[in-house]
């Protein structure tokens, strides 16, 4: 096997796959990179064991051939080379590494017992989105998908393909977030929607891979297993089985109170009242609304503040208490200037949304206090 290839390209490509790279994986064979010669190039593959990426490098292939190398010891090499590296892989599967003077040998191994690429075989929908719309809703629900693997259906994110419109739904039974993304969709004949649950932690690699340009990704769903595929590279993880709690009945179809304010002096005021807020045994910050004026108070042992900003509101007083980093993450991935806080009692979840539309949709439960 005998290839060159650029640093900077090869470079850009273990930079993909490195994703699927678990610092302690659960295999010895997962600590390595398959690297195979193909059309016009070499393609790339890693994988945990949950999920695989593969991506494409142009190369000149000299002689074909494909080879197991350690993986972040190949990484680390390669950021320290320039310009054309040549990378030869002899019969006993021992790589030589070349490059301006620069002569390594490194250890690999036979191909043969590397996982195969788990294709989807079995499609249920297929969908395209432009990478900078699925990198921004994916970013904005990561924050409500829950950790905690007891629930594990959980730890995954909805994603709903409905007549012209992609939903993706996090919750972790504190946070309710929903990204609504416009988009030409194809679904199948007599359904309303179909959907599939995606794990939260291999959609956040995903996603982090993905440029912040119009180029399409494309996702493919089948019964088990999902697909998303953009540029050069093709990304491979198990669905997660089960049925996802009805989003849907959680969020309040009416409410009894609302206030319009900027999304930038909300954040500010919570984010210094978080600094005394985290201080205390609750980590809690409390709200109090009056005729166009919010009042934000924290108090601990160490100190209180007291935050106050306009808002447009003209209901009666209403006084109500969340959890602070719950409320901040939730502040934080709105993204219009102006937002909407609604309420029914200061015991039952309070939607957060746009002051029109619905981009976005954020549900955060409030903590019960003694007043």
């Amino acid at each position: 096997m005998h290839f060159s290839v650029n640093a900077a390209e090869i470079n850009a490509g273990m930079g993909m796959v490195s994703h699927a790279i678990n610092v302690r994986p659960i295999r010895d064979i997962y600590a390595n990179v398959m690297v195979e010669t193909g059309e016009e190039g070499i393609w790339l593959t890693c994988t945990d064991g949950e999920m695989t990426i593969r991506t494409h490098v142009n190369a000149t292939v000299v002689e074909e051939g494909v080879v197991l190398l350690p993986a972040r010891l190949f990484g680390d090499l390669l950021r320290k080379l320039d310009g054309e590296v040549d990378i030869r892989i002899d019969q006993n599967f021992r790589a030589e590494i070349s490059s301006q003077g620069s002569n390594t040998h490194m250890v690999g191994l036979e191909a043969s017992e590397f996982p195969d690429v788990p294709e989807v075989m079995d499609p249920q929908f297929r969908v395209e989105i432009p990478q900078n719309k699925l990198k921004d809703a994916i970013g904005r629900v990561m924050f409500a998908v829950s950790a905690d693997e007891t629930r594990r259906i959980l730890t995954g994110v909805l994603m709903e393909i409905m007549d012209n419109e992609i939903r993706l739904v996090g919750l972790d039974g504190f946070r309710l977030a929903l990204q609504r993304i416009s988009q030409k969709t194809d679904i199948p004949d007599g359904k309303e929607s179909v959907s599939a649950i995606i794990p939260g932690r291999m959609l956040g690699e995903f996603s982090r891979m993905m440029g912040d340009d119009e180029s399409a990704a494309s996702v493919v769903c089948g019964k088990s297993r999902f697909s998303i595929s953009f540029g050069e590279t093709n990304c491979y993880s198990t669905l997660l089985s089960g049925e996802f709690i009805n989003y849907k009945q959680i969020l309040p179809k009416a409410w009894k109170s609302e206030v319009l304010l900027r999304r930038d002096d909300f954040i500010s005021a919570i984010d210094r009242a978080s600094l005394i807020a985290r201080e205390g045994k609750t980590n809690l910050v409390r709200l109090s609304l009056t005729q166009n004026q919010m009042t934000i108070t924290a108090n601990a042992d160490m100190g209180s503040v007291k935050e106050e900003i306009p808002v447009s509101y003209t209901d009666h007083e209403f006084k109500i208490a969340f959890n602070a980093r719950y409320l901040y993450d939730v502040i934080r991935n709105v993204f219009t200037d102006e937002m909407c806080m609604r309420f029914n009692s200061n015991v039952s979840p309070c939607i957060i949304a746009p002051p029109e539309g619905d981009m976005f949709t954020y549900l955060v439960l409030p903590v019960r206090v003694m007043e």
